[in-house]
Protein backbone atom coordinates (compact mmCIF):
# COMPACT_ATOMS: atom_id res chain seq x y z
CA UNK A 1 0.00 0.00 0.00
CA UNK A 2 1.25 3.87 -1.02
CA UNK A 3 1.18 6.45 1.19
CA UNK A 4 -1.53 8.16 -0.25
CA UNK A 5 -3.43 4.75 -0.41
CA UNK A 6 -2.56 4.50 3.01
CA UNK A 7 -3.95 8.12 4.02
CA UNK A 8 -7.20 7.25 2.28
CA UNK A 9 -7.43 3.89 4.40
CA UNK A 10 -6.50 5.51 7.47
CA UNK A 11 -9.59 8.20 7.03
CA UNK A 12 -11.84 5.23 6.07
CA UNK A 13 -11.08 3.20 9.52
CA UNK A 14 -11.89 6.54 11.26
CA UNK A 15 -14.94 7.26 9.81
CA UNK A 16 -15.83 3.26 10.47
CA UNK A 17 -15.23 3.23 13.92
CA UNK A 18 -17.31 6.19 15.20
CA UNK A 19 -20.17 4.10 13.02
CA UNK A 20 -20.24 4.68 9.31
CA UNK A 21 -21.66 1.38 7.97
CA UNK A 22 -20.40 -0.30 4.55
CA UNK A 23 -22.30 1.52 2.44
CA UNK A 24 -21.15 4.86 3.84
CA UNK A 25 -17.64 3.63 3.89
CA UNK A 26 -17.45 2.30 0.47
CA UNK A 27 -19.45 5.13 -1.21
CA UNK A 28 -16.36 7.27 0.53
CA UNK A 29 -13.65 5.05 -1.09
CA UNK A 30 -14.80 5.02 -4.39
CA UNK A 31 -15.36 9.23 -4.39
CA UNK A 32 -12.21 9.74 -2.66
CA UNK A 33 -9.93 7.61 -5.00
CA UNK A 34 -11.26 9.70 -7.68
CA UNK A 35 -10.09 12.62 -6.04
CA UNK A 36 -6.60 10.72 -5.27
CA UNK A 37 -6.40 10.16 -8.86
CA UNK A 38 -6.64 13.70 -9.98
CA UNK A 39 -4.38 14.56 -7.06
CA UNK A 40 -1.33 12.10 -8.69
CA UNK A 41 1.87 14.21 -9.09
CA UNK A 42 0.48 17.01 -6.85
CA UNK A 43 2.84 17.86 -3.85
CA UNK A 44 0.99 17.41 -0.13
CA UNK A 45 0.32 20.72 0.41
CA UNK A 46 -2.91 23.08 1.15
CA UNK A 47 -2.20 24.44 -2.28
CA UNK A 48 -2.27 22.02 -4.40
CA UNK A 49 -4.95 20.47 -2.64
CA UNK A 50 -7.66 23.50 -3.25
CA UNK A 51 -5.96 23.31 -6.65
CA UNK A 52 -7.23 20.43 -7.58
CA UNK A 53 -10.78 19.99 -5.26
CA UNK A 54 -12.91 22.78 -7.09
CA UNK A 55 -12.22 20.59 -10.42
CA UNK A 56 -12.71 17.88 -8.87
CA UNK A 57 -16.31 18.99 -7.65
CA UNK A 58 -17.18 20.12 -10.71
CA UNK A 59 -16.59 17.16 -12.70
CA UNK A 60 -19.47 15.58 -10.15
CA UNK A 61 -22.96 15.45 -11.21
CA UNK A 62 -25.35 17.37 -9.19
CA UNK A 63 -26.14 14.32 -7.37
CA UNK A 64 -22.82 13.81 -6.18
CA UNK A 65 -21.47 17.09 -5.18
CA UNK A 66 -22.54 17.31 -1.84
CA UNK A 67 -20.88 13.79 -0.94
CA UNK A 68 -17.77 15.14 -3.20
CA UNK A 69 -17.53 18.39 -0.91
CA UNK A 70 -17.63 16.59 2.37
CA UNK A 71 -15.21 13.92 1.47
CA UNK A 72 -12.79 17.06 0.19
CA UNK A 73 -13.50 19.22 3.34
CA UNK A 74 -12.88 15.83 5.14
CA UNK A 75 -9.91 13.82 4.02
CA UNK A 76 -7.77 17.12 3.86
CA UNK A 77 -6.29 17.05 7.25
CA UNK A 78 -5.32 13.29 6.63
CA UNK A 79 -3.69 14.87 3.29
CA UNK A 80 -1.95 17.04 5.23
CA UNK A 81 -0.80 14.79 7.71
CA UNK A 82 -1.85 16.98 10.46
CA UNK A 83 -2.65 14.95 13.46
CA UNK A 84 -3.70 17.87 15.56
CA UNK A 85 -6.32 19.13 13.27
CA UNK A 86 -7.61 15.12 12.57
CA UNK A 87 -7.91 14.76 16.80
CA UNK A 88 -9.47 18.33 16.91
CA UNK A 89 -12.25 17.82 14.73
CA UNK A 90 -12.26 13.77 16.06
CA UNK A 91 -13.15 16.08 19.45
CA UNK A 92 -15.87 18.62 17.81
CA UNK A 93 -17.22 15.56 15.51
CA UNK A 94 -16.08 17.13 12.32
CA UNK A 95 -16.30 13.54 10.45
CA UNK A 96 -19.68 12.93 8.68
CA UNK A 97 -20.65 8.96 9.20
CA UNK A 98 -23.89 9.14 6.57
CA UNK A 99 -24.26 10.06 2.98
CA UNK A 100 -27.75 12.08 3.44
CA UNK A 101 -29.19 12.96 0.09
CA UNK A 102 -30.63 16.52 -0.29
CA UNK A 103 -32.23 17.03 -4.13
CA UNK A 104 -30.84 19.82 -6.95
CA UNK A 105 -33.64 22.31 -7.85
CA UNK A 106 -31.27 24.09 -10.39
CA UNK A 107 -31.19 27.18 -8.61
CA UNK A 108 -32.62 29.73 -5.50
CA UNK A 109 -36.33 30.49 -7.39
CA UNK A 110 -37.26 26.85 -8.25
CA UNK A 111 -36.20 25.37 -4.75
CA UNK A 112 -38.27 27.73 -2.82
CA UNK A 113 -41.43 27.05 -5.40
CA UNK A 114 -40.74 23.44 -4.33
CA UNK A 115 -40.75 24.17 -0.71
CA UNK A 116 -44.00 25.99 -1.67
CA UNK A 117 -45.71 23.86 -3.60
CA UNK A 118 -45.38 21.08 -0.71
CA UNK A 119 -46.83 23.18 1.70
CA UNK A 120 -43.74 22.57 3.71
CA UNK A 121 -44.06 25.06 6.77
CA UNK A 122 -42.66 23.04 9.79
CA UNK A 123 -39.49 25.53 11.06
CA UNK A 124 -37.82 25.87 14.42
CA UNK A 125 -38.40 28.71 16.96
CA UNK A 126 -35.17 29.31 16.13
CA UNK A 127 -35.58 30.91 12.82
CA UNK A 128 -37.92 33.76 14.37
CA UNK A 129 -35.63 34.41 16.94
CA UNK A 130 -32.99 35.28 14.65
CA UNK A 131 -35.13 37.29 12.24
CA UNK A 132 -36.17 39.39 15.19
CA UNK A 133 -33.09 39.67 16.15
CA UNK A 134 -31.90 40.91 12.78
CA UNK A 135 -34.75 43.59 12.76
CA UNK A 136 -33.74 44.39 16.23
CA UNK A 137 -30.28 45.25 14.91
CA UNK A 138 -31.21 47.62 12.17
CA UNK A 139 -31.83 45.28 9.02
CA UNK A 140 -34.08 47.01 6.70
CA UNK A 141 -36.87 44.91 4.88
CA UNK A 142 -35.27 43.94 1.87
CA UNK A 143 -32.25 42.17 3.65
CA UNK A 144 -34.84 40.54 6.62
CA UNK A 145 -36.49 38.68 3.45
CA UNK A 146 -33.57 37.66 1.58
CA UNK A 147 -32.44 36.03 4.82
CA UNK A 148 -36.02 34.20 5.31
CA UNK A 149 -36.09 32.98 2.47
CA UNK A 150 -32.15 31.49 2.69
CA UNK A 151 -33.01 30.14 5.84
CA UNK A 152 -36.32 28.79 4.91
CA UNK A 153 -34.30 27.09 2.16
CA UNK A 154 -31.88 25.74 4.38
CA UNK A 155 -34.34 24.38 6.34
CA UNK A 156 -36.22 22.51 4.25
CA UNK A 157 -33.81 20.74 2.69
CA UNK A 158 -32.30 20.06 6.38
CA UNK A 159 -36.10 18.87 7.48
CA UNK A 160 -35.77 14.88 6.49
CA UNK A 161 -32.58 14.75 8.52
CA UNK A 162 -31.25 14.62 11.94
CA UNK A 163 -30.58 17.76 13.41
CA UNK A 164 -26.61 17.21 13.57
CA UNK A 165 -24.12 20.05 12.86
CA UNK A 166 -22.87 17.48 10.09
CA UNK A 167 -25.90 17.54 8.34
CA UNK A 168 -26.14 21.21 8.72
CA UNK A 169 -23.25 21.38 7.06
CA UNK A 170 -23.77 19.34 4.37
CA UNK A 171 -27.18 20.71 3.85
CA UNK A 172 -25.29 24.44 3.40
CA UNK A 173 -23.06 22.65 0.96
CA UNK A 174 -26.44 21.70 -1.11
CA UNK A 175 -28.01 24.82 -0.55
CA UNK A 176 -24.76 26.97 -1.90
CA UNK A 177 -25.37 24.28 -5.56
CA UNK A 178 -28.50 26.36 -6.17
CA UNK A 179 -26.43 30.00 -5.89
CA UNK A 180 -24.76 30.36 -9.09
CA UNK A 181 -23.69 34.23 -8.26
CA UNK A 182 -20.32 34.24 -6.11
CA UNK A 183 -21.24 36.95 -4.43
CA UNK A 184 -24.62 35.62 -3.48
CA UNK A 185 -22.38 32.27 -1.76
CA UNK A 186 -20.32 34.45 -0.13
CA UNK A 187 -23.36 35.83 2.05
CA UNK A 188 -25.07 33.13 2.41
CA UNK A 189 -21.43 31.39 4.31
CA UNK A 190 -21.64 34.47 6.19
CA UNK A 191 -25.73 34.17 7.32
CA UNK A 192 -25.28 30.35 7.57
CA UNK A 193 -22.37 30.82 10.17
CA UNK A 194 -24.33 33.96 12.24
CA UNK A 195 -27.27 31.48 12.44
CA UNK A 196 -25.92 28.26 13.17
CA UNK A 197 -25.89 28.96 17.10
CA UNK A 198 -29.68 30.21 17.02
CA UNK A 199 -30.13 26.74 15.06
CA UNK A 200 -28.54 24.72 18.08
CA UNK A 201 -29.76 26.65 20.84
CA UNK A 202 -33.95 27.19 19.74
CA UNK A 203 -34.75 23.89 18.08
CA UNK A 204 -38.08 22.02 17.83
CA UNK A 205 -39.01 20.85 21.23
CA UNK A 206 -39.26 17.30 20.17
CA UNK A 207 -35.53 17.41 19.02
CA UNK A 208 -34.69 19.51 22.32
CA UNK A 209 -36.44 16.86 24.56
CA UNK A 210 -34.61 13.84 22.51
CA UNK A 211 -31.02 15.24 23.00
CA UNK A 212 -31.91 15.60 27.00
CA UNK A 213 -33.04 11.81 27.08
Amino acid sequence: MNPREATLDAYLKLIARLGADEGVVAARREMLGRLLARLAGAKRTSGDYHAHVGGFVADCGQSERVLAITCAREFYYFWLDDMKKMVEMTARAGFSIHNPDFPWHGDLSALLGAMRESGFSRFPPSLGLFLGKSFEDGADEADIRQREHLLKALLFLLDPHPPTSSHYRMAVDALLQHLADAAARQQLLALVREYFGYWQSFPFSHHRKSASS
